[in-house]
């Protein structure tokens, strides 16, 4: 079963603080994310302080001390976006455990251009929820890893198309430990986020980045274990994945048909569409959201 990182207590005391009186950090300059056919980790743009102003935008850190049981206390840490001293966002998904949690932000053109906008995380081990915001006039969020259950420690990016605005590249989680599988081997699916320009918002864009989703899938294919492999579901569950986020859900089920030859196919099938009716990115594209 997935190991539960992310717990959210109603009612949980919080005492909350904020974490220093720094003056305004001005943003670091990032270095350009090569565009390369491979994400890139967007890893040298935080600002490494607790506050950071942009735009007449400011962001800060506080901390807060969560009770989870009456045995147990946790600080952890979260951000807010203000203007002229009021609070317009709070930037808090409940990313935190026993052990704490890492909240960060930093500025990146994701959209292209001069103009650069906000990029908040909250991570733990193997979880994470990312929020970018669009601060060239207004406080708009333009994409929430949160709305589609996507993420881990890290953030990627990539410009597949080489129009100058990067896409985002996160993984679904859904099938951590999918029957009973290793961690190591468990498939976590690539999704892509194109930015949609009229809606102001990054979207799942598998199905119109086919080429890129299905890179390697006919070698992967050919080079199948033997059934008596410790990877025999694991391997066949992470090209199923792929053919389903990419838009093509036949093709999926006919490769299950065929390369999955063990006797509980049916058994198997039944609990992975359990899994994608309740996963968001799967509700998206397939009109159920």
């Amino acid at each position: 079963m997935l190991l539960v990182f992310a717990i959210a207590l109603a009612g949980c005391q919080e005492q909350v603080t904020e974490l220093s009186r720094l003056p305004l950090a001005a943003h670091p300059i990032a270095t350009p994310v090569e565009k390369t056919t491979d994400p890139e980790i967007l890893d040298n743009i935080f600002v490494g302080e607790d506050r950071l102003s942009y735009n007449s935008f400011d962001v800060v850190k506080l901390a807060k001390r969560i009770r989870f049981d009456s045995q147990t206390k946790t600080d952890v840490s979260y951000a807010v976006l203000k203007k002229n001293g009021r609070i317009l966002a709070k930037f808090d998904g409940d990313i935190y455990f026993g052990g704490g949690n890492a909240t960060d932000f930093g500025l990146f053109s994701f959209l292209g251009g001069v103009e650069k906008q906000l990029l908040v995380s909250q991570t733990i081990p193997r979880s994470g929820r990312y929020w970018i915001v669009d601060l060239s006039s207004d406080e708009h969020v333009i994409f929430d890893s949160g709305d589609y259950g996507v993420g881990r420690e890290d953030f990627y990016v990539i410009d597949i198309d080489k129009d100058g605005v990067y896409e985002i590249s996160l993984p679904v989680t859904a099938f951590y430990m999918f029957e009973n599988m290793d961690m190591s081997e468990t498939p976590l699916p690539e999704i892509i986020f194109k930015y949609n320009e009229k809606l102001r918002k990054y979207l799942p864009a598998n199905k119109e980045f086919q080429e890129y989703s299905l890179r390697n899938l006919d070698s992967d294919i050919k080079n199948l274990e033997l059934e008596d492999s410790n990877h025999y579901l694991s391997k066949r569950l992470d090209i199923v994945l792929r053919y389903i986020y990419a838009g093509r859900k036949d093709d999926a089920w006919t490769f299950f048909e065929k390369q999955y030859r063990r006797p509980d196919r049916k058994e198997i099938k039944s609990k992975i569409e359990a899994i994608l009716k309740k996963e968001e990115v799967y509700k998206y594209l397939y009109g159920s959201r």
